[in-house]
């Protein structure tokens, strides 16, 4: 134990003794968690959770996470990527938001995705909705232009604004914008 970290114990114990806590509620760790809250525009499917930006989320709530925004096509589960979550946490901290993300794509197994190419140029052949590394999202009391403008200020992930379409796409690869 170095000297700082003594110093600091110390005087938590003292402060627990003077306040007449037990000390050990001095060592107990606050962890602030932000609640998430997701409504599926196609599935009609509502989720919420509670998020931490310093520890994530536990298994079971990543696994209903997983479930929420599974391909709702095929119906396929796949692992989405927790960096998604602290994105959209911290969006909304930053926004002041306490809205709902309504989703609009989540996870996309290849098939969908190709019939979803074949459809529409703005569908990436090889998006990273495969890869659970990607979603479409409006929030319910931010504007899409907000979402997209703090989005773009986090420099964390890819950023495409559709305003004819009413979204904003996050993603976890290399920050980009469109």
């Amino acid at each position: 134990m170095n000297r700082r970290r003594f110093l600091m114990t110390s005087a938590q114990i003292a402060l627990g003794l003077l306040l007449s806590t037990a000390p050990i509620d001095c060592f107990a760790k606050r962890i602030d968690y932000h609640p998430l809250t997701f409504y599926h525009t196609h599935t009609g499917e509502n989720l919420q959770i509670n998020y931490s930006p310093k520890k994530g989320c536990s298994f079971a709530t990543q696994r209903k996470v997983n479930e929420f925004l599974r391909d709702f096509r095929t119906e396929q589960v796949h692992p989405i990527d927790p960096e998604l979550l602290d994105i959209l946490s911290k969006i909304q901290m930053i926004g002041g938001s306490t809205g709902v993300y309504e989703i609009i794509s989540g996870y996309r197994s290849p098939e969908t995705n190709h019939l979803m190419h074949l459809k529409s140029s703005g569908v990436a052949q090889n998006s990273l909705h495969m890869q659970g590394k990607a979603i479409d999202i409006r929030l319910s009391d931010m504007p899409i232009r907000k979402i997209q403008h703090i989005a773009t200020l986090l420099r964390r992930g890819g950023v495409g604004y559709y305003a004819q379409s009413d979204f904003v796409h996050l993603d976890t690869g290399e920050f980009r914008t469109w």
